[in-house]
């Protein structure tokens, strides 16, 4: 009891709140909230599982997963490594970082208004359980403002540098986002710059000599993966491989997903901040960080919502800013109809995304699940005839069953005419299959089979030898080779 009285009471209100999230979304995101993280640490912990191309050519750091690893490593030894534990820990620990962030974010802003706005953003509330690297990088990056050393706060030390070189090693491109607040601070900093930078050069060798040991260690040889990554991101441009959007998406599309209708007091305090820098000082120099932000990003191919996540309690700060402006010229009761509609703007995507849109990627892995504890899991050989990675793996089944799917590495060769695997299927299935399967020697058939319901009437030769189990409920709004439904077959 007497923790609990010590125990800040919005800080405990929001770990309630943010361990509820874990078990109210049912729902998968994006890949890489497996399959760079929880689907790594499972392999370094029981020795088991699949690496994609990123961790094959060393261009991912081990820091994140290996953290993971441990916990599941506890778990393994303590004979508790269930797959509800397996799946639910890591996001419950997530979480608990999420809800501290949240915490350090009233902190820094001292405004409940703006606590309310930033933990109601149905974005947020979607990703802040999820184990997803730019969820870290977001809580993190929201821990680093909060005793970061602006001109008109009492934090003046450079503790902050600790996290950001942290992130940087974790995920390079953090360092977009923080090189204008790094300058910022240099060049308006009260102490000796060249020691400053000093400091600084310190800090960020501590943390890569720890983060080159940590991936030497995991990969088996001496590595830098933060180089590795600039070859691959940068120089050989790999991400526009998985898709590419044009210069103004994060303005046409990027922000007013994440902001919903904040996008509207945030203009209108980049205005107020254009008009008047001086007086909104700090506010100017969030806008800059933001306007730099979004620019670098919109210069790059391949665009995400995600990957403007970190950005968001920038945002918040900003827009609360320009909601407060508005509250004071307008009546009680259209105060209240203001915050009806920010709720309810953020409420029905929330609970869209967190219950409904493509659930089916971990309903399916909960049958598969199933399936191997009543047959024998050694027994069995999964297909599945999905775009690449459109579930989990390993993490989600705790059983080291042999499987098969796609893949979708991009041209790492340098091959000419090349075209990956998931492309060359879906270009005629059934070809895929016969030379696979049916022409190939001593090739196993396998005992289940995924896939979507549009590629079903496209194999229905192959799916002959097979009966469904299960058809389950994926989105209503899908594109490219994806469907509305995932069904589940297994062998007659």
């Amino acid at each position: 009891m007497v923790f609990f009285r010590r125990f800040p009471t919005i800080l405990l209100i929001l770990v309630i709140w943010r361990t509820i999230s874990v078990f109210v979304i049912q729902t998968a995101h994006v890949p890489d909230e497996y399959w760079q993280s929880i689907e790594v640490a499972h392999r370094l912990a029981f020795g088991y599982g699949y690496l994609t191309w990123e961790w094959q050519d060393g261009i991912r750091s081990y820091i994140y997963p290996f953290l993971i690893s441990l916990l599941y490593r506890l778990l393994g030894f303590l004979n508790f490594d269930h797959v509800v534990l397996i799946t639910t820990l890591p996001c419950i620990l997530q979480a608990l970082l999420s809800a501290y962030a949240d915490y350090r974010f009233y902190i820094w802003t001292r405004n409940k208004w703006a606590l309310f706005n930033f933990c109601t953003n149905w974005y947020w509330y979607y990703c802040a359980p999820r184990t997803m690297l730019n969820t870290l990088e977001t809580s993190l990056t929201t821990i680093a403002l909060s005793i970061f050393p602006w001109r008109d706060s009492n934090s003046k030390s450079i503790h902050y540098l600790w996290i950001v070189a942290f992130l940087c090693a974790m995920r390079p491109t953090a360092v977009i986002v923080w090189s204008p607040l790094c300058l910022f601070h240099i060049v308006t900093t009260p102490e000796n710059q060249f020691f400053l930078l000093i400091k600084y050069l310190g800090i960020g060798v501590a943390i890569l000599v720890i983060s080159t040991l940590v991936d030497s260690i995991c990969y088996g040889k001496l590595i830098i993966s933060q180089l590795e990554f600039l070859r691959a991101n940068v120089f050989n441009q790999m991400g526009s491989f998985y898709g590419t959007y044009h210069l103004s998406w994060y303005l046409t599309q990027g922000m007013p997903v994440l902001l919903g209708l904040h996008c509207i007091p945030f203009l209108f305090t980049a205005w107020q901040v254009l008009k008047q820098p001086v007086k909104f000082h700090r506010q100017a120099v969030m806008l800059a960080t933001i306007t730099w932000t979004v620019a670098v990003y919109s210069t790059i191919a391949h665009k995400e919502f995600r990957f403007i996540l970190p950005l968001l309690p920038l945002f918040t700060c900003l827009s609360t800013t320009g909601i407060l402006r508005f509250s004071y010229v307008l009546l009680p009761s259209r105060q209240r109809m203001l915050t009806g509609m920010l709720v309810l703007t953020n409420l029905v995507p929330a609970i869209y995304f967190c219950l409904i849109h493509q659930r089916g990627s971990l309903d399916v892995m909960k049958i598969l699940h199933q399936e191997s504890i009543t047959t024998r899991y050694y027994d069995m050989n999964i297909l599945f005839l999905t775009p690449c990675h459109a579930t989990p793996l390993y993490s989600h089944l705790h059983a080291n069953v042999s499987t098969r799917f796609l893949t979708c590495e991009p041209n790492l060769k340098h091959q000419e005419n090349y075209t990956d695997e998931v492309t060359g299927f879906f270009r005629n299935p059934m070809m895929w299959l016969n030379r696979t399967y049916v022409e190939g020697e001593n090739s196993q058939m396998p005992t289940h089979v995924v896939l979507f319901d549009r590629l079903a009437p496209e194999i229905h030769q192959f799916l002959q030898q097979y009966v469904q189990i299960a058809k389950l409920f994926y989105a209503h709004f899908t594109e490219g080779n994806y469907g509305s439904y995932l069904f589940v077959y297994t062998k007659k």
